[in-house]
């Protein structure tokens, strides 16, 4: 099977800054920082895959790598089938890339100015530069601002033009490096809307996202890799990575009629990890219970079947997954703790 992105035992190091009093006493010494440590990663054609990790973890210098502007010290990488070695044009020219923080831009032209000048440097002629700026322009709704000038622009209305710089050459893979950072949430919430509906979901594209955003991540890559010190933590969906910190899926629900005999009856399946209840302070006639399953799937029938044949009625259900937060903090301190 081709992938869209692949890496394997990918390492780059950095060197370390020393003082000019440790250079003195040592010229020739060398210190490397290792930023990426063996990385090994899959991303499928069409997918949209999240780099998660804290500030420092070596998520732009992975994707800095993919986008050939650094080369590895060491493994091999591949985007859209081309080596990052000895592919470099191929790849720049099947890629896109957004920051956070953009600074390329020229502040006293037009925002369509820009896009024209950026245009340029993909070889495009005039009337090909206009037609795929509008093109963009109108996939990501910018055509009321585009004609003003870029410094008047709000900092969400800057990050989507970035995106729209990205998009100008119709990339196959779009990486993207923190694009909600210092954005409001309602602008933040556009972005991340933009991204999955139009360019995964419409137009196909594959998306490699990196963010410390756990609530970004969550809400809309299909796949994630907790990175930290260069290391690749874990790696699937939100649901495989809860897995890993626990096998136990909560569920709180309300009922009337509970007795103690129906939850003794329940404690006693061997899918069932925990079991209390409580009176509603709310309404002290309503029982709020919280179990807690393994096999949730075949548990749950099973417990509301006990609850219902015992004559008590349900007027709620809720399920509460694992907050990607604690499975993060779980997962980079299991490693921790193996170091």
């Amino acid at each position: 099977m081709a992938y869209a992105i692949e890496t394997v035992g990918l390492v780059k190091r950095f060197p370390r800054r020393r003082k000019l009093s440790q250079i003195a006493r040592h010229p020739l010494r060398r210190e490397t920082i290792t930023a990426l440590s063996g990385v090994d990663l899959r991303v499928e054609e069409g997918e949209l895959f999240g780099i998660l990790g804290p500030n420092g973890a070596g998520k732009t210098t992975l994707i800095k790598l993919l986008c050939t502007l650094v080369l590895p010290d060491a493994g091999e990488a591949w985007v859209g089938g081309h080596n990052v070695f000895h592919d470099e044009e191929n790849i720049k020219r099947s890629i896109g890339l957004v920051t956070g923080e953009e600074r390329s831009f020229y502040w006293r032209l037009s925002g369509r100015a820009n896009l024209e000048f950026f245009a340029t440097l993909h070889n495009m002629s005039s009337f090909q530069a206009r037609k795929r700026i509008n093109r963009v322009l109108e996939t990501l709704e910018l055509q009321d601002k585009v004609d003003d000038l870029f410094y008047t622009y709000s900092t969400g209305m800057k990050q989507k033009l970035a995106l729209a710089r990205g998009l100008i050459n119709n990339p196959e893979i779009l990486f993207i490096d923190e694009p909600t950072k210092s954005l409001d949430p309602s602008a933040a919430q556009n972005i991340r809307k933009l991204v999955r509906e139009k360019l995964v979901k419409e137009q196909g594209k594959t998306v490699f996202l990196a963010t410390h955003n756990l609530e970004e991540a969550e809400q809309i890559c299909d796949r994630l890799a907790i990175i930290d010190r260069g290391k690749i933590l874990s790696l699937g969906t939100p649901s495989e990575m809860r897995t890993t910190v626990s096998k136990e899926d909560r569920y709180v629900l309300k009922l009337r009629a509970l007795t103690d005999e129906t939850v003794e009856k329940i404690r006693k399946d061997k899918k069932v990890a925990h079991i209390s209840y409580r009176p509603d302070p709310a309404n002290p006639s309503v029982s709020i219970l919280e179990v807690r399953l393994l096999e949730h799937e075949s548990a749950l029938p099973l417990v509301i079947e006990a609850l219902v044949t015992s004559g008590a009625s349900i007027l709620d259900c809720s399920h509460f997954e694992v907050p990607l937060e604690d499975v993060f903090a779980e997962v980079v301190k299991r490693k921790g703790d193996n170091t």
